[in-house]
């Protein structure tokens, strides 16, 4: 049963025309091939490095390239053409105040397009270094088997490269798998690429960030989706996609706590230079975070498992394949606003519905619980109004979320 999702985003966009109105069989079929033990056995792989740590210590003369090698070596099971793309960095880390004099190594392995629909190309990726605390600082000589933190990105990635081989799917854009070197100290491999293929004129439709995607305690299974604001669309979309073909509840922060954390992540060199980009990451924070702990006991992969069914959902919407495989179109409400807005008490909803439906409206706090419920009604076809009395709640923001059996949409109400 899919779990209910608590959708705190930032605006609203309708989905229809971008999603592929075909039957949703196929890639139904193609999902329930992920497997848990398959993203274990390359978090396994990682671990196995005993550290990933990018920077050069007496004990290292190569950093990550054997990690490198290895990426390559498994893209290129799967049919895809890989190579490592060095880069050389010298200087003073702005994180962690290290001395870096050494060359760093990203992978790139491409699925190229099949009679493209444009000259775009959808990038997936994940940083393949680690890190490890020692004494209260940064150092390499401490094993950093950094098994969620990124292995479990990694094995997202290897895991959508293999599900492609292995149904001989072929896409309409190219596909661009990265595995990103010194991540850890400061976007350095990321911030390369975006840079390169900004000076090059690339187009990206979507960057792709998988990082600490694996650590799941209890049974509340919540995905953390940071957004970017050049690609709401995109986060909308992605909640969506999320709730119709995995077994996670999609989740966003609050405006401010975001823009902070989405600085973080590979995605935002992206960003930076101007493409679009989505960031994924486990909502309940790892325990383990950058110490020797970070072990592949300590993940959940049937969780993992379920990161990377979303990543396969969202890479056949992006990337547009041509053997028949689609997301079912599930148009959401077409919602066009909520009036008085501010309100010292009662506000309306008004939206459009493509045909009679039922409809619930739940009001939620910032923090996503639920303050106000209505009970399902049938509403028409059409344009329809709603009234909500919000006079006994404290003055803040609220989300109304209004959900049908075809969507769900979210609005800010500011109650003053």
């Amino acid at each position: 049963m899919k779990k209910t999702a608590l959708l705190l985003i930032i605006a609203c966009a309708s989905l229809s025309g971008a999603l592929r109105a075909q039957s949703p069989t196929d890639l139904e079929g193609i999902l329930s091939q992920i497997s848990p033990d398959s993203v274990y056995a390359t978090v396994q792989d990682l671990q196995n490095f005993g550290s990933r740590f990018a920077v050069c210590d007496g004990n290292t003369s190569d950093g990550n390239r054997d990690v490198a090698v290895y990426i390559i070596q498994r893209l290129g099971n799967y049919g895809i053409t890989a190579e490592i793309d060095s880069f050389f960095k010298q200087g003073i880390s702005p994180f962690g105040g290290m001395l870096v004099n050494q060359w760093f190594y990203n992978v790139k392995g491409v699925l190229a397009a099949s009679n493209p629909i444009d000259d775009s190309l959808v990038l997936v990726g994940a940083h393949l270094d680690a890190i490890a605390f020692y004494n209260n600082s940064y150092a390499s000589v401490v094993t950093a088997p950094g098994a969620d933190d990124n292995a479990s990105g990694i094995a997202v990635m290897l895991e959508l490269a293999r599900i492609c081989h292995e149904n001989n799917l072929q896409f309409r854009r190219d596909i661009h798998f990265m595995a990103f070197d010194m991540e850890e100290i400061g976007l350095y491999g990321s911030s390369h690429d975006a840079q390169k293929r900004n000076a090059a004129g690339e187009k990206i439709a979507l960057m792709m960030n998988n990082d600490m995607v694996s650590y799941q305690p209890d049974d509340n299974w919540r995905l953390l989706l940071r957004w970017y604001d050049n690609a709401v669309d995109v986060l909308n979309r992605a909640t969506s996609i999320c709730e119709q073909y995995t077994n996670l509840t999609p989740l966003t922060l609050p405006d401010s706590e975001n823009i902070e954390r989405a600085k973080r992540g590979d995605s935002y060199s992206y960003y930076y230079y101007g493409f679009r980009a989505t960031y994924a990451s486990e909502y309940t924070f790892s325990t383990s975070y950058h110490t020797d702990h970070d072990v592949s006991d300590s993940c959940n992969y049937p969780y993992l498992a379920e990161v990377a069914r979303y990543n396969m959902a969202m890479l056949t919407a992006y990337a547009d394949p041509t053997s028949g495989v689609g997301l079912e179109e599930r148009p959401a409400v077409a919602t066009t606003y909520v009036y008085p807005n501010p309100t010292c008490g009662k506000t309306t909803i008004q939206f459009q519905l493509e045909q009679d439906s039922p409809v619930s409206v739940s009001v939620l706090d910032i923090r996503g619980c639920a303050v106000l419920r209505c009970d399902n009604s049938i509403q028409p076809a059409g344009i329809s109004h709603l009234e909500l009395d919000l006079s006994d709640l404290p003055a803040g923001l609220y989300l109304c979320q209004i959900r049908t059996e075809k969507g769900v949409e979210t609005l800010k109400v500011l109650k003053q």
